[in-house]
């Protein structure tokens, strides 16, 4: 009890560390490239070439995670989960090293290929939740697959939070915009020393997956594992699922900006405020799946998730949108928990790794496919990201509801009895 213990809390930090440094550049990027003043880009260029540029140091990073995430999924299933962890936590570290060097030096094509490679080494959530399944069991693996959606949360929370506080030289004069980096790159050294010290597979989690089967199923391509009859309807739900969560993520703020000209003030209390459900779904998802099992969770996840998005054009008034807000980030955890534990049922012990990280990647390209479209639909009217983000959510109801049981994917509930 005391390794899956310990083993967890450095799932927790990975995660947690990861998403921080994922939401980081947030509030930093955006001035840094735009005012000319602060002087990272010649004042000559234009404003339109400066969001194209910030759109491609920002795109870059969650293009290294859909390479990236596969195949080291994949190699920690080969090689083991702890050397792939820390070799990919030291290439984090020295990705955000290059992103560092290169805000402090105004060095455009450093800060590119440093997101690019911290990224690309950002595809451990894969090997996190990996370990995740490889150490629970049938009555603790929803409880740990929620405390992964709780510290996905709290990074996205904390690192705006860093990455504003360190790029400001009124909080101490020494601060500056590469400070976030430099910091980022310590706390992915602090992670990578955690992981060293404190994880340690238990040995029955690394006796998982040695059967001739299991063996026989590792060695499979990642487009065999992604186009299994039994994983692929669970990679549709996910993209939805991604897809209709981005729309809402990215454009809420849009819509409050068009429509009511709120200050960013208000839209980081709306972040503050929507963290609350978040976190407190991600700790009751295990009590929901007893009486309603794993596919009642995802369908009433969802459910919310729609709700929430269709609702949330309706109120007359800034303090009611806190309602819909507040039930669709309810629905969006549960949404992220059940999804993930679809992939991970339904993979064999030994491709855990490969099948998660593939997952990953269809929630990057989801996010971008959301970003995308929502953009589109914003310019032509401002309500219909959240329509379209809700008729995705009703299809992933419609979808779970109507998949074809499956032993494997459906796992026995906490208590033994079969969904």
């Amino acid at each position: 009890m005391l390794q899956e213990n310990k083993a967890m809390s450095a799932v927790f930090l990975t995660v947690l560390f990861g998403f921080a440094g994922f939401s980081l550049p947030y509030p930093v990027f955006g001035p840094m490239f735009l005012k000319p003043e602060l002087g990272f880009l010649d004042p000559s260029i234009p404003e339109q070439y400066r969001t194209i540029l910030l759109g491609v140091a920002m795109a870059l990073y969650p293009i290294g995670q859909f390479i990236g995430a596969p195949w080291l999924g994949r190699l920690s299933d080969r090689v083991g989960r702890k050397p792939v962890l820390m070799a990919s936590l030291f290439g984090a570290a020295s990705g955000y090293i290059v992103v560092a060097i290169g805000v402090a030096s105004a060095n455009l094509p450093l800060v590119l290929v440093g997101r690019f490679v911290s990224g690309l080494c950002e595809g451990n959530m894969a090997i996190a939740q990996s370990i995740a399944s490889d150490i629970s069991t049938p009555a603790n693996k929803v409880r740990n697959f929620g405390l992964i959606t709780v510290a996905i949360n709290v990074g996205w929370i904390v690192g705006p939070l860093m990455g504003g506080f360190f790029s400001d030289p009124s909080i101490h004069p020494s601060f500056n915009v590469s400070w976030p980096f430099f910091f980022a790159a310590g706390m992915y050294g602090f992670n990578l020393l955690v992981v060293a010290v404190v994880l340690h597979i238990p040995e029955y989690a690394r006796r998982r997956g040695r059967t001739k089967d299991d063996q026989a199923i590792a060695g499979r391509t990642v487009w065999a594992t992604l186009t299994d009859p039994v994983l692929l309807p669970g990679y549709a739900v996910s993209f939805a699922s991604y897809f209709a969560i981005y729309l809402f993520f990215c454009f809420f703020g849009v819509y409050l900006v068009q429509t009511s000209d709120v200050t960013s003030s208000f839209l980081g209390m709306c972040s503050a405020i929507i963290s609350i459900p978040l976190i407190l779904a991600g700790l009751t998802v295990e009590r929901a799946q007893r009486p309603m099992g794993l596919r009642g969770v995802a369908a009433l996840g969802h459910m919310l998730l729609a709700i929430g998005l269709i609702t949330f054009v309706l109120p007359d008034g800034l303090v009611w949108v806190f309602v819909p807000m507040c039930i669709a980030a309810f629905g969006i955890a549960w949404c992220e928990v059940t999804t993930s534990l679809f992939i991970s049922n339904g993979a064999g012990a030994h491709e855990q790794g490969q099948a998660l990280g593939i997952y990953r990647s269809v929630h990057v390209l989801a996010e971008a496919a959301a970003v995308l479209t929502g953009g589109v639909l914003a310019g032509l009217d401002n309500t219909s990201p959240f329509m379209v983000g809700g008729i995705a959510a009703l299809i992933c109801v419609i979808g779970i509801l109507g998949w074809v049981k499956s032993s494997a994917l459906i796992p026995a509930r906490a208590d033994g009895a079969a969904e």
